[in-house]
């Protein structure tokens, strides 16, 4: 998709897009359940306002591409989270990021994440999609400051 800017960021994803993604993952948004997926991109979008600018050091193209790929994770994410029967085949966990599982007589227990307590983006370690996001947001060149 060629950039289109509106007010000096990357245009917002739409639920066109999101459906063009992951609708293999959210089935039963197929059809329907529009304003599930615009609550999510509003919600996205408002708290994680920084992320328009996260690769505004990059050429244009690619600052849109990685922008849009990252809200539309987000997306995913917060439905995942907020909405987990629309989900399909994806792991969830009532956006808690899981330590341990105890099945029968079967006990996991999971290496602490990278994150620390400390880490406001920790939340989003509670899906996969989540995770693409956060790895996304984490290894931005403007945020680690390699430019």
């Amino acid at each position: 998709m060629e950039a289109f800017f509106q007010g000096g960021l990357p245009a917002r994803i739409t639920r066109e897009d999101f459906r063009r993604f992951y609708l293999a993952n959210f089935p039963k948004l197929a059809e329907g359940h529009d304003d599930i997926i615009d609550q999510a991109i509003e919600a996205v979008y408002t708290s994680f306002h920084g992320v328009s600018t996260l690769w505004d050091v990059h050429d244009k193209q690619t600052w849109f591409d990685k922008t849009r790929l990252c809200y539309t994770h987000l997306t995913a994410w917060y439905i995942c989270d907020m909405h987990p029967k629309y989900a399909a085949g994806v792991p969830v966990m009532g956006g808690v990021p899981i330590k341990r599982k105890k099945i029968g007589g079967v006990d996991i227990t999971f290496q602490d994440s990278p994150a620390s307590s400390s880490d406001l983006l920790s939340g989003l370690l509670s899906n996969p999609f989540g995770k693409q996001a956060y790895m996304m947001i984490k290894a931005s060149a403007k945020r680690t400051a390699l430019r």
